[in-house]
């Protein structure tokens, strides 16, 4: 069960009244306008302020901020002082954030700290000190007692695309000091990612978490995220060994009946197919994380709606895949209650090496598919490359990633040897002794293309761009960014991929957007893993653009210009529809290098090969009816009548129109439909009914035609038949 958790608020400042502070006037003069401001101050002797973008000031962005941008110089915050006077246990947290590529930590920073009684300033224990590009991050204290306290953040910026934020700032006394929550005490225990049709559970989605431990859980400020999407929980109490359901407002009453249910604003639902699921408590440590796909439910019909997956052993946090199953309960699922499949489950599964990548001269970044056994993760010993030794030092990223700094520099393009031994996962399973090669490369022109781009969604979708690994070195995402261009073709809008490493390896697609919940829904998603969700995406317009993709150096790697009359000149609507290279071998903009996705390929191909790839053949399309009689009655055996067809090239519309044996017209199967170079047109033997024809011949006949004249048909009987033996 859950109870809701009342901390006392004590004072609050969320920045509700835009522009209020300072910015910058005529002539390089400094205008401020602080009426009704009675709970903050602002010092800014130190600032020059040009013009009226500059400034530091209130915003409603996000429904209200302070924000500083391009200010040349200092501005301190203060609030105003606070009585906290009888106060046992002070909590004080703030949103400390920024945007923009500039990493200048002596020009970009925010500085947090407390005052107690008008003694000296404080630095706060969590994230008092942030520079450079430190993202968004919660600065906090707690512990605090005394009468009077006053927050305050010194803030600089001097570079005109970037901003520092400050948000959300919240004094407050806790009624008790909450018990230390580790990473799997509390896990995700089940999860209803398609509940239609209904077994007989409620026809909704819901998350279980199960408290593992011996005392209750104080979850305050948690956070769920859903593909880097997170969404702040309600405050609760979840007792030990017991559940809770998280669950959009308006499944509440439909769940209460099962137990514990909480509602999470805005709660953006679960994909069918598969999503990243995350429990974070207040400070953003990871409590559990679970990358499920629906290959998790081994089984083709329950897959399909109606049934939970269920957390087999929620005592194993490691080797999750084979940690699920779709439940056995008739209803469906078991929320609020112990799993239908409950049972011990040990983890004998080897770890393995995901990549071993230089990101510097002297520093090897390691990503193991799993979290590693944390004492043997920072053993120097454990790590050496044969020319030069153990590493010198060795941070710990991750459970599941390190960075080894190296005492000698590794030689740029030469090829190394990282042994790795003695380590283990959390469930004592040992790493295969194993060498990997590393090298630290320079990022060149041609190494990673631009393959595909979305830049005219669906509603409710997001554009997208693919890039493709040709070369064959380990890419570092981190090293490259993505930009546009202005009117004046200047480059603008300068993102980078990532600000943590990670690697495409050669032959690797790799999608980037800035929400993939607006694009997994719109499309065939083959490969859910080849998705980045960047913080930022530069904008490209529906008409034309400038796609560019530049490494460290800002050295352009491959450049795009696109423009919407690409398109085919046979559809009708563009809306939804991707761009797709014919050939990674010839220039982005070489002439005719860029096509429509395939209508048969569902308008864009994310995450994987082109439907307009160049294809394997030349001359005339080859094309090839298969069986001489099917029997569409799904036994397994020449159920579907299929079309297989190869092109030369992209750009053929495509006709399919069946008649039977007298020559009457019985179907128009396909009409004016875009077609990929290499692909299977198959008919089930209905009519445009719906309905099973009549057994006996039938006559197929299929044309193709591009924007160039060329038009070619072909014909073929086919018999349409019971059962078949």
């Amino acid at each position: 069960m859950f109870k809701p958790l009342h901390a006392q608020v004590v004072w609050k400042e969320s920045f509700s009244v835009p522009g209020k502070g300072v910015m910058g006037g005529e002539n390089g003069t400094i205008e401020s306008d602080f009426i009704g401001v009675n709970s903050w101050t602002l010092e800014y002797t130190s600032v020059e302020l040009f013009n009226s973008d500059d400034y530091a000031k209130t915003v409603t962005t996000s429904g209200g901020r302070f924000e500083a941008r391009d200010i040349n110089g200092e501005v301190t915050w203060r609030s105003e002082w606070i009585n906290i006077e009888g106060l046992e246990n002070v909590v004080v947290e703030l949103i400390s954030a920024e945007t923009g590529s500039g990493a200048n930590a002596s020009t970009k920073y925010m500085n947090v700290f407390y005052r107690l009684d008008e003694g000296e300033e404080v630095s706060f224990s969590e994230n008092g000190a942030n520079a450079g590009n430190w993202g968004t991050l919660k600065a906090r204290q707690e512990g605090l007692k005394g009468n009077l306290l006053q927050v305050v953040c010194c803030i600089s910026t001097h570079y005109a695309a970037d901003k520092v934020i400050l948000d959300e700032v919240v004094v407050r006394n806790e009624p008790e000091l909450k018990p230390p929550v580790n990473p799997f005490d509390v896990v995700i225990n089940e999860l209803m990612t398609d509940p239609y049709p209904p077994e007989g559970l409620p026809d909704v989605e819901y998350i279980e978490l199960y408290n593992k431990c011996n005392y209750t859980v104080y979850a305050e400020n948690w956070e769920l995220r859903i593909n880097g999407v997170g969404k702040k929980l309600q405050n609760i109490f979840l007792e030990s060994d017991g559940y809770i359901l998280l669950c959009a407002t308006g499944s509440l009453d439909s769940l209460k009946p099962y137990g514990g249910v909480s509602n999470v604003p805005g709660f953006q639902g679960l994909l069918n197919k598969g999503a990243v699921v995350e429990i974070l408590n207040e400070k953003g440590v990871v409590i559990d994380r679970i990358a499920y796909s629906d290959s998790w439910f081994g089984d083709d019909e329950k897959k399909k709606g109606g049934w939970s997956l269920e957390r087999i052993d929620p005592q194993r946090s490691c080797n999750q895949p084979d940690n699920w199953s779709a439940s056995i309960h008739p209803e469906g699922g078991t929320p609020g209650s112990k799993n239908s499949v409950f049972g011990e489950n040990s983890d004998n599964s080897s770890p393995f090496v995901k990549y071993a990548v230089a990101v510097s001269s002297n520093e090897v970044e390691v990503t193991f598919s799993e979290p590693i056994d944390t004492v043997a993760l920072i053993v120097a010993s454990n790590y050496s490359i044969h020319e030069i030794g153990n590493p010198d030092a060795i941070i710990k990223l991750l459970n599941e990633k390190i960075l080894l700094h190296f005492p000698i520099n590794l030689q740029e393009n030469e090829i190394y040897s990282l042994t790795i031994t003695g380590l283990t996962d959390e469930c004592s399973n040992a790493l295969i002794d194993k060498q990997y090669e590393v090298q630290w490369n320079f990022i060149e022109p041609g190494d990673v293309l631009v393959n595909e781009i979305l830049f005219d969604p669906f509603p409710g979708g997001d554009d997208f761009v693919e890039i493709f690994n040709k070369s064959e070195k380990l890419i570092n995402l981190k090293r490259l960014m993505l930009a546009n261009r202005n009117k004046e073709k200047e480059l603008n809008q300068v993102y980078e991929l990532t600000p943590e490493s990670e690697v495409l390896l050669p032959g690797e697609f790799l999608v980037l957007t800035k929400d993939t919940n607006a694009i997994f829904p719109w499309y065939s998603i083959q490969c859910p893993q080849c998705f980045l969700q960047m913080n930022r995406v530069p904008s490209f317009p529906n008409d034309q653009g400038d796609v560019v993709l530049l490494n460290e150096e800002m050295t352009i790697i491959d450049e795009f210009t696109y423009r919407e009359n690409i398109h085919s000149p046979f559809l009708a609507d563009t809306e939804g529809i991707s761009l797709e290279r014919v050939s990674l071998s010839e220039p982005a903009n070489a002439y005719n290098n860029w096509h429509s996705a395939a209508q048969d390929a569902g308008y864009a191909t994310p995450g994987y090969k082109n439907s307009q790839a160049g294809g394997g053949i030349t001359g005339k399309p080859v094309v090839v009816f298969e069986p001489d009689a099917f029997s569409p009655n799904y036994d397994g055996y020449n159920d579907e009548y299929l079309i297989s067809y190869e092109l030369a090239k992209p750009g053929y519309v495509a006709n399919l129109k069946i008649f039977d044996a007298n020559g009457r017209f019985i179907r128009h199967f396909l009409k004016n439909e875009t077609l990929g170079t290499s692909g299977k047109l198959k008919w089930n033997g209905e009519d445009e009914t719906g309905q099973l024809l009549p057994v006996g011949v039938y006559v197929v006949m299929l044309e193709l035609f591009n924007a160039e004249g060329e038009v070619y048909r072909f014909k073929d009987g086919v018999v349409l038949t019971g059962v078949m033996e």
